[in-house]
C-alpha cells in the first residue's frame, strides 16, 4: 500500500476519530485523540491490508513555547515487515493531565519506551503493568526532557579575572 493509500483507509474506519492524516515527505501520519488511539493501534496491526506488526519506537515531543496545541505529544512508529510500509501515528496529550493509554497489550515491546516516556516527560500510562521510572532514580524529581526542565541549580563562576575568579571560588560552598 502507499502512504496514501494507508491514510484514507485509517480515515474511511474512524471517521472523526482521525484529527488529521497526511503523508508529509511520503510518510503516511495519523493524528488521533487519546482516547482512540488503541483502537486506531489495534486496526493498524490486525488489518490484514496494514498488517503492522513492528512498533519500532514510541517517543515524546514537548511543544512548550512554540504556539501550539495540545503541549505534549507521544508519536508511534509502526511498520510492517511483511507490506514494506509504515505508519506513525501522533497522540496529542493535554498538558494538564497528561495521560495515554498503554499499547502494551498489542506489542509487549511498548513497556519499556513507555516507561521511558513517563520517566523523562512525566506522561502517564494508563493501564500500564508497571508505571515506575526506568532511567532516573525514584526519588528523582522532575521529568528531564520536558522544556521547562531546569538544568542548573547553582551559578556557574565564570570570569577571565583570576583576582575576582578566586574570589568566587573561596565563598563556593564545598562540592562532593
Amino acid at each position: 500500500m502507499t502512504s496514501e493509500e494507508i491514510v484514507e483507509k485509517i480515515k474511511n474506519q474512524f471517521g472523526d476519530a482521525v484529527l488529521l492524516a497526511e503523508t508529509p515527505l511520503g510518510d503516511a501520519v495519523v493524528h488521533v485523540a487519546p482516547e482512540s488511539l488503541v483502537a486506531v493501534a489495534e486496526f493498524a496491526k490486525n488489518d490484514p491490508d496494514l498488517s503492522c506488526d513492528y512498533l519500532s519506537n514510541i517517543s515524546g515531543v514537548d511543544y512548550l513555547d512554540m504556539d501550539r496545541e495540545p503541549r505534549f505529544e507521544s508519536v508511534y512508529e509502526l511498520h510492517s515487515l511483511d507490506k514494506n510500509h509504515s505508519l506513525r501515528l501522533r497522540v496529542g496529550i493535554d498538558e494538564e493531565d497528561p495521560v495515554v493509554p498503554t499499547v502494551s497489550g498489542l506489542w509487549k515491546g511498548a513497556v519499556f519506551p513507555e516507561r521511558e516516556l513517563y520517566d523523562l516527560f512525566g506522561i502517564r500510562i494508563e493501564g500500564l503493568p508497571e508505571q515506575r521510572r526506568l532511567i532516573m532514580p525514584e526519588n528523582w524529581e522532575g521529568h528531564p526532557l520536558r522544556r521547562d526542565y531546569e538544568l542548573t541549580v547553582e551559578d556557574v563562576a565564570f570570569s577571565f579575572n583570576r583576582d575576582y575568579k578566586s574570589e568566587l571560588v573561596k565563598t563556593k560552598p564545598p562540592t562532593r
